[in-house]
């Protein structure tokens, strides 16, 4: 009887043995571990150019760092050569301020962002905003320091903004949309 149980000892420990040994030789095999996908991030100063904006042709983006928290972060954009009138649509501007916005990571190298720049003509003692502009999009990083950009870029005039706060108010249309696209370059 004892001999009867130690052959099945031996046997089932064999088994298990032999388990283990597949089991880790299947795993090494796919080149176990797996390599961790990279996570990509905004952070930090591009250069930006884009293809259909007719509003400017580079602009110098400075991104914050996202919080881990909520994967949210902000930037602001500075046009480099504006042409305030927008090849004539608005005769009467003279400035914009830069570009405000927010994104969020919608995956481990997109995110989809939102933001706001305001047309104005200098009057003293203080600028007049004539439009405000949206900019909704969403950012691909194709390589650590090159990001692609498709977005649209929405036209409003200030008497959208009847409560004052800065944004067009809900429901209101835009006057015009343009659908853009272009790039940016880690500087």
């Amino acid at each position: 009887m004892n001999r009867k149980r130690n052959i099945e000892f031996v046997s089932a420990i064999c088994i298990v043995a032999l388990m283990l040994t597949a089991g880790w030789g299947v795993l090494s095999a796919n080149a176990w571990p797996p390599e961790p996908m990279p996570v990509y991030s905004l952070a930090g100063t591009w250069l930006q150019t884009v293809d259909t904006d007719p509003l400017s042709a580079i602009d110098i983006v400075t991104i914050s760092p996202e919080d881990p928290r909520s994967g949210k972060g902000f930037w602001v954009a500075t046009d480099i050569n504006p042409d305030f009138t927008a090849n004539g649509l608005w005769p009467e501007a003279e400035s914009w301020t830069p570009w405000y916005g927010t994104y969020v990571r919608t995956g481990p190298d997109t995110w989809q962002g939102k933001c706001v720049s305001y047309v104005r003509k200098d009057t003293k003692p203080k600028p007049t905003v004539l439009h405000i502009l949206i900019l909704e999009g969403t950012w691909t990083m194709t390589a650590p320091d090159f990001v692609e950009m498709v977005a649209t870029l929405s036209f409003y005039s200030i008497n959208q903004d009847i409560d004052g706060d800065g944004l067009p108010d809900e429901g209101q249309q835009p006057n015009m949309s343009i659908q853009t696209s272009g790039y940016m370059k880690l500087l």
